[in-house]
């Protein structure tokens, strides 16, 4: 089960959910993904998050490449921190 709840009790399950500005770009992403392999493993899923992490941190300038996964499954929880994407910014010089 994976589900949301804002403050304002908006409430809904989904199998891939994501908040604040990630629920605008991240996660159309992760449910693309989610629809093309719904049984991905670990290491698939933990490189969509890192594409969509990066995706984010262009779109925002004020953000960092770190952050946290928090890994929940039947045998308990693992959280690791922190993890910092690689970015390339060799085309910044042609925005205007």
């Amino acid at each position: 089960f994976l589900g949301y709840i804002d403050k304002i009790g908006v409430a809904y399950n989904d199998p891939t959910i994501a908040s604040g500005y990630g629920a605008y770009i991240a996660a159309p992403l992760l449910r693309d993904a989610f629809e093309a392999n719904p049984k991905m493993s670990l290491a698939e899923a933990e490189k969509k998050i890192d594409e969509c992490m990066k995706v984010l941190y262009y779109r925002d300038a004020r953000s960092l490449n770190k952050y946290e996964v928090a890994i929940v499954t039947k045998d308990g929880t693992m959280i690791k921190s922190p993890i910092v994407s690689e970015t390339n910014w060799e085309v910044a010089h042609m925005i205007k």
